[in-house]
Parts: structure tokens; sequence; C-alpha cells
């Protein structure tokens, strides 16, 4: 029989792939695990600090002032057709953004849970 840390890694593994397949085929640049981590890191912070914009509406009209910023997105969304213009804003006002592999992750860690 293997050991539970053996159990834990496979049940890992396996819900990571699951988060791959649930992928948009726009979600690139996709941030890695390290990036993923320290992107959340940075969400996380700026929730604590109320300086973060949830939702597309959220997000469009703060591009469209004029606010910088890096711009996170889920890239899970389904339907896909609701995030589509986000990165076109975001390259035309030159602000970065990073899909991350699950909204759920990303709510998770801004509600700091």
């Amino acid at each position: 029989m293997g050991s539970d840390s053996e159990t834990d890694k496979t049940a890992q593994k396996v819900r990571e792939k699951k988060q791959m397949s649930a992928l948009a085929p726009i979600a690139k640049p996709l941030a890695g695990k390290k990036l993923s981590k320290r992107t959340l890191k940075l969400v996380r912070r700026a929730a604590e600090q109320k300086c973060l914009k949830r939702g597309v509406k959220e997000v469009v009209k703060s591009i469209r002032r004029g606010n910088k910023g890096i711009c996170v997105i889920a890239g899970n969304i389904s339907p896909i057709d609701v995030i589509t213009h986000v990165p076109i804003l975001c390259e035309e006002a030159n602000i970065p953004y990073v899909y991350v592999t699950s909204k759920e992750v990303r709510s998770c860690k801004c509600r700091g849970h």
C-alpha cells in the first residue's frame, strides 16, 4: 500500500490535470505554478488594501479611465466571450495581464480562505 503522502500527490496531480483541461484556448500567457502563487499573493494584498477591481465591468471601466496596474484573468471562464476583449484593452493601455488556471482559486485567495 502507498502512504498518505503518495495518495495526496496523486490527487493533486488529478486536480491539476482537470484544471488544465478546463482552460480556454485563449488563456495565454498562462502563469506557471510559481508565478500563479506570487500573483495570487499580490491579489490578496490588493484586496486587503481595498484597491482591487473585480468583475469584467469594473475592470473595463478602470482600464478606460486610465488606471494602471496588473490584470489577472481566470483561464477557465465560461462562456469565453465574456473576457475576450479584456486582453485587447490591456494591450492598448500598456497594462500587463496574465491568466491563472482557475477563478475558484483566485476568488478563494481574494477572500483570504
